[in-house]
């Protein structure tokens, strides 16, 4: 399975996330979860704009446009063979170096 992280599709056993990414230490990012069936994600774009706004709501930049975000979730299911599936989408605020 492929795994769409850090912009770009990553074999399973290679995609990893730092332990100080603020996501994993404090819960502090969004998630959107979808279900695609036979190759078409239903309400994508209703999910993708809860997202933009989930991100506003804590002031998360996603850095990301809605365009891209679209094209990762099919670029994702098309690279894993997957007609029926659960997507999840993730983002987190990342690694911040405390100054």
């Amino acid at each position: 399975m492929y795994i769409y992280i850090n912009n770009s599709l990553t074999p399973e056993s290679e995609a990893k996330i730092s332990i100080f990414d603020h996501g994993f230490l404090y819960g502090d990012g969004i998630f959107e979860t979808m279900r695609a069936y036979n190759g078409t994600v239903f309400m994508i774009e209703e999910h993708i704009q809860r997202l933009f706004r989930s991100a506003s709501l804590i002031g998360l930049d996603i850095k990301r446009d809605k365009d891209s975000i679209r094209s990762a979730v099919y670029e994702t299911i098309t690279k894993n063979s997957l007609k029926d599936a659960y997507i999840r989408v993730t983002v987190s605020r990342a690694y911040r170096a405390c100054s």
